[in-house]
């Protein structure tokens, strides 16, 4: 009669005959047929409400022969059933997490890789597919339609439902003063009707000076929902930044429908540069910023002189020129109109400068890092060279006059014709050009694209190489590479992540326009504004002076001829493949700014630092900058600048590797699960032994009673006859209730695979060997009918049983002769008395037969505490101390232990710690080294283990010990072993040994250990007694916990106490909970499972240990079988050395004791887990080395043959 969970949460319930004779087969309480389960009976599945009764009941004229012939065979279908469904469990199972495992393939796995795959060539793929597929906006429709129809295509809601007259609502915008005219004017003329009609909307400009235009925006975005702005105009080099802080709405997803002819008239590096990051749209470009060259013609004309193609050719213009008076006002003039300003942007300049010495291969390159490492460009040794030359550009330009030159001041200074060569920003550039009224002025100051170079940086950065196809793939045809700088990226248009969706859909549909082919081309003529084309619309049918595009120019001050000089080399710069992107990283303005480069390169050109020392300064400053922000952080976001991935998943081998495995991973798994039924039977049979094991030891009369009682309490029915049943069995029986049933055909099945350890269950861990002995052949008995009585024997081919054994004559003389165990096997009787008057010798006389050791000579344990010391090198470095090396390194060392440490135990307790540190000793010289097992090492690992789970196993801080509870924890594990005989207790026990005698054969050692370690504290002797300062009433509680915890650890004990533990656990809705802190003896009750725990965990260390354990403990049992033999006595199990399968042993150890007694306790300190897992770890190598063994065996016997 057992209780099983079926796996669903509701109980089955099964039963078995424990009576043999015709009588009891007769008794009319029978509940139901023998042999049949009670779920059989029942459709619900395991429900114990009320199950119909059974129509195959047996009648009273049934023969007994025939009933027991209809028992054995109905037991076999029980048996035979139950092996099925246990197989169908594991199968389903099996099969739920293989197909759980494919659809987590299918659905995430594979689709994640795809989508890596997809990213990483979305650069790549049509425009189209990332700007958009719907057909091209209608441009002849009034500029209503228009926005209508791209808020259509965007996928926003049609009209808005504002438009009934009512109040319109605010969209702010925030824009820099110095092109905030053309934003409100084209507003104003072309979008501002259509906003309200449709959105019942309207735009506010909130103009800021331009100096603190980024401040300003930080400041808002950083109030989230909170800003006061729905849309900013920015810079494209601010957008990773803000980006990566989620300051500004991705708009990839919300643009999906947008037209792709908005971005196909984009020109190519400003939809890089201004509109995108990390392959993700960010903005909507409203300018283009790059670098350009103007020269003057008639002073080159003068001095026979042609517009430089590279730097070289710039620096021998300008030193011919530089001096020289170039306008005819008597005054010496200049070479060059470079800026050099700090705080003006004079690092863009340089960074212009040096570009095409340093990116020769595309615009991924990058001319700031290496984007592999982080390190500075600067890091290169030939990068003095490029520093040397620009000192020359700038020696020869205004700065050698007038110092520090602004833009305004260069830009002024060419219009005079002052210097016949500058460059600057186009936007800078802008009121030159537009200045110019003539076709005279027009063909004068013509724009150019930036100078170029014929050498560059070598890869090593050691030199300056000449250009070739290789290394300069982007060079002319005559081998000048060229790279034009895109300072500071343009301007761009962003939003708030945080507006609502109403505003959101306003504002995106006003931007589009805004900056749209039809409405933006007023905001760029504008000489003053900054703002420059960006679309290939903005330069259509400029050669038709009668254009509406040409007009629009002109309105703003553009001669025609300068239109069409400007507008090739304008658009050329665009569309260059080895254009350079400005530096975007956090703290752009601390690496470009004064405190760095602008600083350093000052310093440059007024001699106060050389070349090398500037390069070496750079190269310091930029790396504690990146240090500072974080390396990785930096290169993540550099990578993600230029466009190149970011991590080893976004490279293209990897990511189709990734595809591959998963789409493998599919095949395969879609194929073990069709063959799972064939693959599985190994995994099965294993699976079903270990849970037969865990079942066998859970299940007991006492558990299933409390089944029962818990149907009661929940008000159900529960039928009579199972109420029977169980009365039954528990009258039948003897002894411990909470012990298993081993009588049973699950108990034979098991048996089958381990017997030695089986028996060794049976008879060791239930009661004294003697009286299993004793009452094995009743046939009335609760152990079961003779079928499943115990038999050992001497011999393994023997079949007597060991009943008749004992009953033999020659037998009982062997016992009989040999009651004095001492002629065999001798224990000294006056051990601590030769103990004490030793310590009496050696502290009257100064013999120094016994000496104490001191404080000071103990060593100091680096690893305390960790659950997997080496305990035998503790025993080897302190000289056969391990006990005392322990203990005192627990009581000194700072550990803590719940809320206080161990270091002041012994002073906050009161006791003596030199008289108890000698009590330590005393305890430990008793330890017999003689036993390989039960010894001192193996008393230290106690304490040891007990220490961990009072630290690191949380126990003390859990059930909130006292200090008291924490130290007499500590002692009871050094004293519970105290003075062991090296023998069990049934040894003890069957050879009348006066320690049995004394305490009536029950738990003999256990009583022998702590009754004879406080003896020691009873007999005064000054010396040891370091409790002299504590009170009677805190001698005994301490002496009442530590029997308790002592008497524990007699294995026969095992399962009462392991099955009201776990009864408690398991009957807790919060199994951490399960035990009041506040209860003392909730308390008590964890701390014994404890110590039981501590006593047995060397399978649970790592496999070193537990290997050399096991060794140690099974050779203490094949010494003991020696000694049964000598006398004559049957040998116990697992003690016979010829026949017992040590791994097969341990295996069974671990599934029937340590597995049981860990899991319950790991529920109530989570942290001891960890020993569950080094038990798996165990578990599987005794089984690797099984299987060595037994293919070793196999090698053998072919080898023979």
């Amino acid at each position: 009669f057992f209780f099983r969970d079926s796996g669903n949460g509701e109980l089955g319930v099964s039963f078995h005959r424990l009576a043999t004779d015709e009588s009891e087969a007769k008794m009319e309480g029978s509940p139901w047929p023998q042999g049949k389960s009670l779920a059989s009976q029942d459709s619900g599945g395991g429900d114990m409400t009320s199950p119909e009764t059974p129509e195959s009941t047996p009648g009273p004229g049934d023969s007994g022969k025939r009933r027991k012939k209809r028992e054995r065979r109905k037991k076999r279908v029980t048996w035979q059933q139950a092996g099925d469904l246990a197989k169908k469990a594991v199968v389903e199972r099996k099969v739920r997490k293989n197909r759980a495992l494919l659809w987590l393939v299918l659905l995430l796995v594979l689709p994640v890789s795809l989508a890596l795959l997809a990213n990483h060539y979305k650069h790549k793929l049509p425009l189209d597919f990332l700007y958009g597929r719907d057909p091209p906006l209608s441009h002849a429709s009034p500029h209503g339609q228009a926005v209508r129809e791209q808020t259509t295509q965007l996928g926003l809601h049609g009209e808005s439902s504002a438009s009934d007259g009512s109040s319109p609502d605010v969209l702010r915008m925030l824009v820099p003063d110095v092109f905030a005219e053309s934003f409100q004017r084209v507003y104003r003329d072309k979008l501002a009707g259509d906003v309200r009609r449709l959105y019942n909307k309207t735009v506010e400009f909130d103009v800021v000076p331009f100096d603190k235009w980024k401040t300003t925006t930080q400041e808002d975005m950083k109030k989230r929902s909170m800003g006061r702005y729905h849309v900013y105009s920015i810079l494209a080099t601010w957008i990773p930044t803000f980006a990566e802080q989620n300051s500004i709405k991705d708009l990839t997803g919300l643009l999906s429908n947008l037209d792709s002819s908005y971005w196909e008239d984009v020109m190519p590096q400003v939809r890089e540069n201004v509109a995108t990051y990390n392959n993700k749209i960010f903005a909507l470009p409203v300018d283009a910023d790059v670098f350009f060259m103007m020269y003057n013609s008639r002073i080159l004309g003068e001095h026979n002189l042609r517009p430089p193609e590279t730097w070289h050719e710039w620096i021998e213009v300008a030193k011919k020129l530089h001096g020289k008076d170039l306008n005819g006002d008597g005054e010496a003039d200049v070479g060059a109109c470079v800026v050099t300003l700090k705080n003006g942007y004079s690092a863009s300049y340089f960074f212009a400068f040096a570009a095409p010495f340093i990116q020769t291969y595309g615009t991924d390159e990058g001319i700031f890092f290496d984007p592999n490492t982080m390190s500075p460009k600067f890091a290169a040794p030939e990068y003095s060279a490029i520093l040397d030359l620009y000192k020359v550009v700038v020696d020869h330009s205004t700065h050698s006059v007038i110092g520090e030159t602004s833009w305004q001041e260069a830009s002024d200074l060419f219009l005079q014709e002052k210097c016949a060569l500058t460059f600057n920003f186009h936007g800078a550039l802008k009121p030159i050009l537009t200045s110019l009224k003539t076709k005279e002025d027009a063909e004068k100051f013509r724009l150019k694209m930036m100078p170029g170079t014929k050498v560059v940086l070598s890869m090593d950065g050691k030199s300056l190489e000449e250009c070739d196809d290789h290394r300069c793939p982007f060079a002319d045809e005559n081998q000048i590479n060229r790279a034009p700088f895109y300072g500071e990226g343009g301007v761009a248009i962003a939003f708030n992540p945080h507006m609502t969706p109403e505003n959101l859909e306003a504002a995106t549909s006003f931007a589009i326009s805004l900056t749209g082919p039809e409405d933006s081309l007023p905001l760029l003529t504008k000489a003053g504004n900054l703002l420059d084309p960006y679309r290939y619309s903005h330069f259509k049918n400029l050669g038709d002076p009668e254009s509406e595009e040409s007009k629009v120019y002109g309105a703003d001050g553009w001669y025609h001829q300068t239109l069409l000089n400007w507008q090739k080399d304008y658009m050329s710069a665009f569309e260059h493949p080895n254009g350079v992107k400005d530096l975007a990283i956090y703290g752009k303005v601390q690496y470009t700014g004064e405190s760095a480069l602008e600083s350093v390169l000052i310093d440059l050109f007024e001699g106060k630092a050389n070349a090398e020392e500037s390069r070496a300064r750079l190269e310091k400053a930029w790396s504690i900058l990146t240090s500072r922000y974080g390396n990785h952080i930096q290169q993540k976001m550099y990578q993600k600048s230029l466009g190149l991935p970011t991590s080893s998943l976004e490279v293209p081998v990897v990511i189709l590797g990734v595809v591959l495995v998963s789409v493998g991973t599919v095949a395969f798994l879609a194929f073990k699960n069709r063959q799972l039924s064939h693959s599985l039977s190994k995994e099965m049979k294993n699976s079903r032994t270990i849970s037969k094991w865990t079942k066998l030891v859970e299940d007991n009369p006492a558990s299933r009673l409390m089944n029962v009682l818990a149907l009661v309490r929940e008000g159900k029915q529960v039928d009579t006859k199972l109420v029977d049943a169980l009365m039954i069995s528990l009258m039948k029986k003897s002894g411990d209730f909470w012990s298993p049933d081993w009588n049973n055909n699950e108990f034979a099945k098991v048996k089958e695979n381990n017997e030695d350890f089986a028996n060794y269950l049976q008879f060791n861990l239930m009661s004294n060997f003697i009286d299993n002995l004793g009452t094995s052949g009743r046939s009335n008995s609760s152990r079961g009918s003779k079928k499943f009585s115990r038999t050992i024997t001497d011999s393994p081919k023997s079949e007597q049983n060991l009943r008749d054994i004992l009953k033999s004559a020659s037998v009982k003389m062997k016992v009989t002769a040999s009651k004095d165990i001492r002629k065999h096997y001798k224990v000294n009787d006056k051990v601590f008395s030769k103990s004490l008057n030793d310590i009496d010798k050696c502290t009257s006389s100064g013999n120094s037969g016994i000496h104490f050791i001191q404080s000071s000579e103990v060593r100091t344990l680096e690893d305390i505490g960790c659950w997997n010391i080496d305990i035998f090198g503790v025993s080897e470095v302190s000289n056969g101390h391990p006990i005392l090396t322990v203990v005192h390194n627990i009581f000194k060392q700072d550990l803590e232990v719940g809320e206080f440490t161990t270091s002041t135990l012994l002073r906050d307790l009161e006791v003596n710690e030199e008289k108890f540190f000698r009590y330590v000793q005393v305890i430990e010289s008793q330890m017999h080294p003689e036993n390989v097992y039960h010894n001192a090492v193996h008393v230290a690992d106690v304490v040891h283990n007990m220490l961990w789970l009072l630290t690191k196993g949380e126990m003390a801080a859990r059930l909130g010990l006292s200090k008291f509870e924490v130290f007499t924890s500590l002692f009871a594990c050094m004293i519970h072993d105290f003075d062991h005989p090296g023998v069990s207790n049934d040894f003890l026990v069957r050879t009348s040994d006066k320690r049995a005698v004394l305490y009536n054969n029950q738990s003999v050692n256990e009583n022998w250990h702590v009754a004879q370690a406080f003896g020691l504290l009873n007999e005064c002797h000054e010396e040891i007694s370091w409790d002299e300062s504590w009170t009677e009433d805190c001698l005994f509680k301490f002496r009442k916990l530590c029997v308790s915890m002592v008497l524990a650890t007699d294995m026969s004990r095992h399962f009462e106490l392991l099955g009201k533990f776990r009864n408690r656990v398991v009957s807790s809705p919060n199994a951490e909970e399960a035990f009041n802190p506040l209860d003392a003896k909730d308390r008590e009750t964890v701390l014994v499972m404890a110590i039981k725990a501590c006593d047995i965990a060397t399978q649970g260390k790592e496999w070193k240990l537990a290997r050399k354990w096991a060794m140690l403990v099974q050779e203490e049992f094949y010494s003991q079988g020696d000694k049964e033999k000598d006398l004559g006595l049957t040998v116990s199990p697992l003690c016979d050395r010829e026949n017992v399968d040590i791994v097969k042993s341990q295996i069974g150890f671990i599934d029937a004791v340590l597995f049981p007694l860990y899991e319950p306790l790991s529920k109530v300190l989570p942290n001891a887990k960890c020993v569950l897992t080094q038990l798996e770890r165990s578990k599987s190598m005794y089984k690797k080395e099984m299987a060595a063994r037994s293919s070793s065996q196999k090698s053998l016997k072919s080898s023979s043959i």
